[in-house]
């Protein structure tokens, strides 16, 4: 099996769509509806990979990559979102995700993301 991915976005169909394309691809996986639910699941049990959503109700993506990149350095976060502004990407990269991806999410740009993460992780994608 492949690292284990943590999928976090509050609409129900985008997390069952990324959790079929990431169990298809060899990934075990955890799924939360919202920040506070994934930074539960990652202190019970870290995820080596973080999907999340940017904008959300409650605390957004960027408050999870922060907190996740400060407690788990070693986790990739990857934030997916439908903007796709410079100040975003930046802001994204400076709160602790290493990639984004924009909505709505192709295979191939999901594929290409998890590749990166993987040699950032250093284990086979």
């Amino acid at each position: 099996m492949k690292a284990r991915a943590l999928i976090v976005d509050d609409d129900p169909k985008i997390r069952q769509i990324l959790w079929r394309w990431l169990e298809k691809w060899g990934y075990g996986l955890t799924e939360a509806n919202s920040a506070t639910e994934a930074l539960e699941i990652m202190l019970a049990d870290p995820a080596q990979i973080v999907l999340c959503d940017i904008r959300m109700p409650g605390h957004d993506g960027l408050w999870l990559a922060e907190r996740v990149r400060a407690k788990w350095p070693n986790t990739v976060v990857i934030i997916i979102s439908g903007l796709s502004d410079l100040h975003s990407v930046e802001d994204a990269r400076r709160k602790g995700a290493i990639d984004f991806v924009t909505k709505p999410v192709g295979r191939e740009q999901l594929w290409q993301a998890l590749e990166r993460a993987h040699a950032r992780l250093s284990i086979p994608a």
